[in-house]
């Protein structure tokens, strides 16, 4: 019976400790599962290609190869999200576009003010707002205007037709009495000011009626301004040289909260008037073509108005872009005199370059050249001067005065700032970050950004989404000393509309080396 007893309970206390191993070991077996499962899924998410960039991770802890040549592996593809200390890219609520952003339409007049053969040139890339201004006796003049359209071989499906009571012989100067276009939030809207012509009555009442036709939100700056003395970079600095102080009671502090207020201008720029003409406007001497290009003119030496180009052309080099660093300043030469070269009064509108060409074929061509440089893969069509009298392009009054754009609301904005560029120190963060705004109104179904290291072939990665905002983010690490990378960035929207930073992408893209 004993020996019974004795035997039962050897058998209970072995049975009790073989439950406990196996208890343990199923435990150390599920932790070790779980760690697995983390690592796996975070490596199924890479889409990155092998590279010479590492980009790190906040699951591994295993230490960077040390390798003298710079890697990219797939278990360290997940960029962290940035610290706490992240500072958020907000868009402006109210931000005025640029006009090398996307465009809708090109405003335009009719009876011509232009030869009809530069509306063709227009109408075959871009859809054309003719301005129908009533004849003498106060009738349409649509049908004489389609009829012109359809004479002269145009593509008339690009045309689109608006009866305008306009000051008919005052008519030619769409760009000044046209409104500004302001993106408020997501709607595009107009914003209108006092015309600084004020006996063109008709002219000052277009912005209103444009706001009716388009219904579109429309509202009035306390200013007088025209549309000549105002650039923008579409990232909330504006030019206009000092016609813009000398117009409101040179009360320089209401010019700027006014348009602050309704543009979203806050970093306003203004320059004395290099030309010392009755103008006085901006475009006829400078043109912004980029977030950190400028293209100003420039005359020789021996020209009394010499200096005064040079000064403007000094204090816009000195002026820092969006991205962080100053303007890049391009110099397109003019003869000075009378001789026409009105080459800063284009027209850019998707891609496209309409360059209002002069009297001197030299000139001409320097001057194609200096936009070809400045806007790499965008096409530059030199506009030939008319030879009807009442039509031709003055140093004053050119292509840009003639025309006005209305941007595109299916933009795909990517707002960068502070990028790399120039030489960045090893040591110290390389951080990429953005905000993205699709004024379709649509989620984004792709943000890219394609880098190319020591001028190698361009790879992609997905960027990363900052938290619940529309901020973006990529880092680059694990780069070597003499690192020369390139980089720009793409975003998609879910109705495949298309943004771009830098504009010119892998022809002209944001680019640092690591010292």
């Amino acid at each position: 019976m004993k020996n019974s007893r004795f035997l039962f309970l050897f058998l209970l206390v072995g049975l009790l400790t073989l439950s406990s191993c196996t208890s343990t070991n199923k435990k150390i077996k599920k932790t070790s599962r779980s760690i697995n499962s983390i690592t796996s899924k975070e490596v199924e998410t890479s889409q990155t290609p092998s590279s010479s960039l590492t980009v790190a991770s906040s699951i591994s802890t295993s230490n960077t190869s040390s390798s003298s040549t710079s890697s990219l592996t797939k278990d360290s593809s997940i960029t962290p999200p940035p610290e706490d200390d992240y500072q958020e890219i907000k868009t402006f609520t109210k931000r005025m576009p640029a006009e090398f952003e996307p465009c809708e339409q090109v405003i335009m007049c009719y009876p011509e003010m232009m030869d009809a053969s530069v509306y063709k040139e227009i109408a075959k890339d871009n859809k054309i707002l003719l301005l129908c201004h009533k004849s003498n006796n106060e009738s349409s003049r649509i049908i004489e205007a389609q009829n012109w359209v359809t004479s002269n071989s145009m593509k008339e499906e690009n045309f689109t037709y608006l009866d305008m009571n306009l000051d008919a012989l005052q008519s030619y100067w769409v760009r000044d009495f046209s409104p500004f276009f302001v993106y408020n939030n997501l709607d595009l809207g107009i914003v209108d000011f006092t015309y600084n012509r004020s006996q063109r009555t008709n002219q000052n009442k277009v912005p209103q009626n444009l706001a009716t036709y388009f219904n579109m939100s429309y509202s009035k700056m306390s200013l007088t301004h025209t549309g000549g003395n105002l650039m923008q970079n579409g990232r909330g600095t504006a030019f206009s040289d000092d016609l813009i102080i000398n117009e409101n009671s040179n009360n320089e502090t209401l010019v700027r909260s006014q348009m602050e207020t309704y543009t979203g201008t806050d970093n306003y720029v203004i320059t004395i008037d290099p030309q010392g003409d009755y103008i006085a406007h901006i475009d006829c001497w400078a043109k912004i073509v980029s977030p950190d290009k400028i293209i100003v003119a420039k005359l020789p030496i021996s020209n009394p108005r010499y200096s005064y180009y040079e000064q403007v052309a000094s204090q816009l080099a000195n002026t820092k872009c969006s991205y962080g660093y100053n303007y890049k300043i391009y110099r397109v030469e003019e003869p000075g005199g009378n001789t026409v070269a009105p080459y800063t009064n284009s027209l850019i509108t998707n891609k496209h370059v309409y360059l209002p060409l002069g009297s001197n074929s030299t000139y001409n061509q320097k001057a194609m050249q200096v936009y070809q440089e400045a806007l790499p893969g965008y096409e530059i069509h030199g506009i030939a001067n008319s030879n009807h009298e009442e039509l031709q392009f003055l140093n004053t009054d050119a292509l840009h005065c003639r025309t006005h754009e209305i941007p595109s609301t299916k933009n795909v904005f990517i707002d960068s700032r502070e990028v790399l560029h120039d030489n960045v120190s090893s040591s110290t963060k390389k951080l990429v970050k953005c905000n993205i705004v699709s004024y379709d109104k649509q989620s984004l179904k792709s943000v890219k950004l394609y880098y190319s290291i020591n001028d190698g072939a361009y790879q992609s990665v997905d960027m990363n989404k900052y938290k619940d905002t529309s901020n973006y983010t990529f880092e680059f690490t694990s780069l070597n000393e003499g690192d020369n990378v390139k980089y720009y960035i793409e975003a998609i929207d879910n109705n495949n509309n298309v943004g771009n930073d830098p504009i010119f992408k892998e022809k002209d893209p944001h680019q640092f080396s690591v010292i």
